[in-house]
């Protein structure tokens, strides 16, 4: 629901919409991590390993005031916890 706000420029909550794509890259690395550790075949290591190298870039690549990084980063969240949760990692 947070990726929905947009606060004003330059306001007390400019940067929120940062902070929560910031939060849910951060928090989607820690369950790629988590799911690394449990994983045994090597085709899945491999998936998982390859969505943590896109997860840090994006984190690296966010900036405030670029809207349209800070939408990619969460549908890039979405999709490896779709990923996650259905085993097609």
């Amino acid at each position: 629901m947070l990726s929905h706000v947009q606060p004003l420029p330059g306001s007390l909550y400019g940067d929120e919409a940062y902070e929560a794509a910031l939060s849910d890259l951060r928090a989607a690395v820690a369950e790629v991590s988590t799911a690394l550790n449990d994983a045994e075949d090597a085709a899945v290591t491999q998936n998982l390993t390859r969505y943590q190298v896109d997860l840090n870039r994006a984190q690296l690549q966010l900036r405030p005031d670029d809207t349209a990084a800070l939408e990619r980063a969460h549908v890039l969240c979405r999709t490896v916890r779709r990923h996650l949760t259905t085993g097609a990692a």
